[in-house]
């Protein structure tokens, strides 16, 4: 049964590992009766690469251009995570409730939005990816992963890479 944990923040990073972390979060709602709010970070925009930008194509075009790809990213990575979802509780969680209450999708620094998620949804658990690139990527965990460890007042799943 249950030991306190009724909201649980999964983070997904739409990558390989995403499914694996979105299922993990999934199959502890279902073990705890708790509800998953999934969050996808689009990091922020870097001001170095704006700035030539701005100056070819002034600043009201560049931020409109800005606003509306942020809405058209929002609505495809929403529909990608509904989309992942169908596919687990089809393949692994057949007859299972559909425990996703939210799907936020922010812009920011990952690990700030985390940790501000966290707060702000007083969640329980964090359910967390530690994918990393290269050679180290089962030796060490990944960067956003080792920063939110360091802050993080409640309990966190950290789900490894699955090979394919």
């Amino acid at each position: 049964m249950s030991n306190g944990v009724k909201n649980i923040l999964c983070c997904i990073a739409m990558a390989p590992s995403s499914k694996g972390v979105l299922l993990r979060s999934l199959m502890e709602a279902e073990a705890h009766d708790a509800k998953v709010h999934v969050l996808h970070i689009i990091p922020s925009f870097d001001a170095a690469m704006a700035t030539p930008i701005v100056s070819f194509m002034g600043e009201e075009k560049f931020r409109k251009l800005v606003e509306e790809h942020k809405e058209e990213a929002t609505m495809a990575i929403k529909a990608q995570i509904l989309s992942l979802k169908e596919k687990i509780l089809s393949e692994h969680l057949e007859g299972s409730v559909d425990r996703i209450v939210n799907i936020h999708v922010y812009e920011g620094d990952p690990e700030l939005e985390v940790l501000n998620m966290t707060d702000q949804l007083k969640a329980d658990m964090v359910v967390l990816g530690t994918h990393t690139k290269g050679i180290t990527q089962y030796t060490f965990v990944g960067s956003v992963a080792r920063k939110v460890l360091r802050r993080i007042k409640v309990p966190i799943l950290l789900v490894p890479p699955v090979g394919d």
